[in-house]
């Protein structure tokens, strides 16, 4: 019995970490999209409009949710000293990291003029 358990716990754990590699893969390729969907607002461009609102939304709404809650969760088996055994490389939880900080940045741009409105 103790070994099922034993078992049981290894494969809760396995199937953790190779989620979380699932999870910073798609956070990652979420920032390519908010990389690009910044370039589009900045930049002129003759792109057809249903390419650009499908890359903004992508870059935009996925970025708002996945980057925190990628870095949260990262941050949260890091606190529980879990992190260290996943197989999820260092440069995609860094490159991770970069993303959130450049959406907050790129939110703090937005409304940064709305700030000393009376």
């Amino acid at each position: 019995m103790n070994l099922s358990r034993q078992i049981n716990a290894y494969f809760s754990h396995l199937l953790l970490m190779f989620s979380l590699f699932f999870f910073a893969r798609l956070t990652f390729l979420t920032g390519l999209f908010f990389l690009a969907s910044w370039g589009l607002l900045l930049l002129d461009h003759d792109l057809p409009a249903d390419l650009v609102s499908t890359v903004l939304t992508t870059g935009f709404g996925l970025g708002a949710l996945l980057f925190p809650l990628f870095n949260l969760t990262c941050l949260w088996l890091a606190l529980r000293g879990q992190l260290r055994s996943n197989p999820t490389p260092r440069w995609l939880i860094l490159a991770n990291l970069l993303w959130l900080i450049l959406f907050i940045t790129f939110i703090l741009y937005l409304n940064g003029p709305n700030y000393h409105q009376p």
